[in-house]
């Protein structure tokens, strides 16, 4: 299967009113340096600022915010099977800031986190700053991510990925990790295309022995595969 098939692009995750909270939030929170929360190698590549995660002010208004808009994407739940999600990190890149190429680690936090996704929500207009591209390598090439303010890609943590230099304006993100309770990625997207055809199917006759059949077939392999 194509690598391309498994980055989600969440368009509009976060609503125009949670964004406004929460630009009002990050401008009552101190930056400090990003390297702080790098770990091996990527220590050395990363350059930008990130908000106190030890903040008990703004950061929990942060998160509650961010929390509310995964709970009403529902993309994010038939998609991904989230299990546990790594708390927000908020990321500030200035000019000359960037985050060179690199792999996350394979655990974080405790209690611990499997990194099986990385999501990045876009908080900046992408018509305010230049550069700052999210880019991941692919056997399809290098795919470039600069979306709307408010939508988020997520991709699997295995991918070599980096964040283009900023030559003018300042880039905003949240970026967290996601432990998933199927953990292939190749058996998400099957159990995600299984689901939809069966959406489909029952929103034709949602009694039908065609549709109670998928949704059996789902049901059956999602018992097989989830770890919970």
């Amino acid at each position: 299967m194509n690598q391309i098939q498994y980055i989600h692009h969440l368009k509009g995750l976060v609503n125009p009113n949670a964004l406004n909270s929460i630009h009002q939030l990050l401008e009552k929170i101190p930056f400090t340096d990003g390297k702080l929360t790098a770990t091996d190698a990527a220590r050395e590549v990363k350059r930008n600022l990130q908000a106190d995660m030890n903040n008990q002010e703004v950061m929990p208004q942060l998160q509650q915010i961010i929390g509310m808009s995964l709970m009403n994407e529902q993309k994010f739940q038939t998609d991904l099977y989230p299990s546990r999600v790594y708390p927000f990190l908020f990321s500030r890149y200035e000019k000359n800031m960037g985050y060179g190429w690199h792999v996350d680690s394979p655990i974080m936090g405790s209690p611990p986190v499997r990194t099986d996704l990385a999501m990045t929500i876009f908080l900046s207009d992408p018509s305010t700053y230049e550069g700052g591209e999210l880019v991941i390598k692919t056997d399809a090439g290098e795919i470039f991510y600069k979306p709307s303010m408010g939508d988020a890609v997520v991709y699997p943590c295995q991918y070599v990925h980096c964040v283009n230099e900023v030559t003018s304006g300042v880039r905003l993100a949240a970026v967290s990790w996601i432990q998933c309770s199927v953990r292939s990625m190749e058996k998400r997207l099957l159990l995600s295309e299984l689901k939809h055809t069966h959406n489909v199917l029952a929103a034709k006759d949602p009694q039908s022995v065609e549709t109670q059949s998928v949704l059996q077939t789902w049901s059956n392999l999602l018992r097989m595969w989830a770890d919970v």
